[in-house]
């Protein structure tokens, strides 16, 4: 889960970010001190929950927040600020709820878990976009979108980018509940990125291989999984 919080007032930044990264299902928060920087903000990071104050410098929090929307559909808005005239302006952009200075901690906390809850409601329906990987001290968080395919070996599965080989202590079961319509489980062994699919080859003996756009590496998928696939993508 990532986290926006957007305001001109340092010390306001810096108390709903200790108090937001508290959450446990916060990834990510990021700090941004006006709409400027929000957009900018927006146009490199995925962005789940966007804290929006209104009355900034630069670029006001409403009219950042129509651009913001028009940049990520996703991403949900809570706005705080201390001026309640800004209230009905500021559902244009349909946010989630709207909060005033000084900021009531229990309530802030209260509309944050709910909106976060709803987000991760859904995420569940339409599959996660990220995954982070755990090697010791080190953290990966990597896009779906880069992913080719996911591999069991052993107890492990590997994660297959174009560059990169991580591994992850997730089943392919596991990974098929969470995953969005872009994979495929093709194989007992593999799930593939189906937007990344370049050739299919008939191996015989009832197999066929995978071939990926921008890539070497290869996957297998059995006669059954074939037929399956048909139906999700045009022959």
């Amino acid at each position: 889960m990532n986290i926006l919080i957007c305001d001109d007032d340092l010390y306001t930044r810096k108390m709903l970010e200790k108090i937001v990264s508290q959450n446990p299902f916060v990834d990510t928060v990021f700090l941004a001190k006006d709409g400027v920087e929000a957009i900018n903000m927006i146009k490199n990071e995925s962005i789940d929950i966007a804290l929006m104050d209104i009355d900034m410098p630069n670029l006001d929090g409403i009219d950042a927040a129509k651009m913001m929307s028009n940049l990520s559909s996703k991403t949900r808005f809570i706005f705080i600020t201390a001026y309640m005239e800004h209230a009905i302006e500021s559902f244009s952009v349909h946010p989630y709820d709207y909060l005033l200075k000084p900021i009531d901690i229990s309530k802030f906390k209260y509309t944050l878990n709910n909106l976060i809850i709803i987000v991760m409601e859904d995420f569940k329906e339409n599959g996660i976009r990220k995954i982070t990987i755990k090697d010791k001290s080190k953290i990966s968080v990597v896009p779906l979108k880069e992913i080719l395919y996911f591999e069991k070996v052993d107890r492990d599965v590997l994660v297959h980018t174009q560059k990169e080989e991580y591994t992850l202590s997730k089943t392919l079961t596991e990974l098929e509940d969470k995953l969005n319509s872009s994979f495929c489980r093709v194989h007992q062994s593999f799930i593939v990125n189906i937007e990344k699919i370049k050739t299919i080859t008939n191996m015989g003996n009832r197999s066929y291989q995978i071939e990926f756009t921008g890539s070497e590496k290869t996957a297998l998928m059995s006669r059954y999984k074939f037929e399956k696939l048909k139906k999700i993508v045009i022959f």
